[in-house]
């Protein structure tokens, strides 16, 4: 893990840095004009919504309502680390967004509001499990996003699969 943070802080205009709890790497680009996608990619980790997925089986309805519930209020980007490095715009967006985008969830809606972006979507957790769960966040358009994320106190880890946000973050509730 440490290699990868060592790869990612040599790149050209980019830091990387471990902050005091270790992981996940606080990572900072330049901004960029694609805003709304690094919103989306951010709201992807912490947007699930209420998707019984179907089942008459109690357990996985009440994890995804729980998962739901826990997910409700308002989230601060905290870091992000793409997979694949990002080009100069969507590098400025991400950078002006850092630690300033705010993601409201409520009721399988989200808002996001930060320098640059101004937006709201809608999101649904389609599986959870104690502290993990699977979601799709879906921009204005209608285009869905997948991740996966993880409680961890305040915090929720997320990765996400779809391009061009697929990478690893970090959100803190608010």
């Amino acid at each position: 893990m440490k290699a990868w943070i060592e790869r990612l802080a040599a790149a050209p205009g980019r830091v990387a840095s471990l902050h005091a709890g270790g992981w996940p790497p606080i990572v900072r680009w330049v901004p960029s004009r694609y805003g709304k996608l690094l919103i989306l990619g951010s709201l992807l980790f912490v947007n699930p919504a209420l998707l019984a997925c179907g089942s008459a089986a109690g357990a996985p309805a009440n994890s995804v309502a729980t998962a739901n519930q826990r997910l409700t209020g308002s989230w601060r980007l905290q870091s992000f680390g793409p997979e694949v490095p990002l080009d100069l715009p969507l590098q400025a967006v991400l950078m002006a967004e850092l630690g300033q985008l705010m993601v409201t969830f409520n009721q399988s809606q989200f808002t996001a509001v930060g320098p640059g972006v101004n937006f709201t979507g809608r999101y649904e957790v389609t599986s959870a499990e104690g502290e993990q769960l699977q979601a799709v966040l879906y921009d204005p358009q209608g285009v869905g996003y997948h991740f996966s994320a993880q409680f961890a106190g305040n915090l929720l880890h997320f990765h996400i699969d779809d391009k061009p946000w697929a990478g690893v973050g970090a959100l803190e509730h608010i």
